[in-house]
């Protein structure tokens, strides 16, 4: 290694992944598209949480977090209704909706990374029930903040 090469921390590696999947979440968010935000999100967050576990030196599947992900997509789907439902009007409503869907994915999203991260850095043990949980505290969190 270059002695002039800086080292990243777990967490600087794992705050990378969450604002580079906030970014994606944004993009598939505002699509014109009705409902399939929710759908293409998934796969974003799912890469996210598991960049953090691998970043944090944990494993855990892909399988298992989308598991998790899915789970929890009723109370998602919920929380970005109102976008999906304005981009169902031609014209201005799509690009209303669109922003709003976006405002949702990238809060939502970063909420659940900056969330697990702090479990991470806290030295928490964090079992797919554990990660349930998270998931849901974070949408909660992210959504209060609109």
């Amino acid at each position: 290694m270059d002695k002039n090469e800086v080292v990243e921390t777990p967490k600087q590696k794992a705050q990378k992944a969450v604002h580079t999947a906030a970014i994606g979440a944004a993009t598939v968010a505002a699509t014109p598209i009705p409902f399939a935000d929710a759908i293409a999100l998934m796969p974003i967050q799912t890469a996210m949480i598991v960049q953090i576990y691998r970043t944090y030196g944990k494993n855990v599947s892909k399988g298992m977090v989308q598991g998790v992900l899915k789970s929890t997509f009723a109370t998602t789907m919920g929380r970005s209704l109102a976008g999906s439902l304005f981009k169902l009007v031609p014209g201005a409503g799509s690009i209303l909706g669109g922003a709003i869907s976006a405002g949702v994915a990238v809060s939502v999203t970063e909420a659940i990374g900056q969330v697990l991260i702090k479990e991470f850095e806290d030295g928490n043990a964090i079992d797919l029930e554990s990660l349930s949980s998270i998931i849901l505290t974070a949408i909660a969190i992210a959504t209060k903040k609109k």
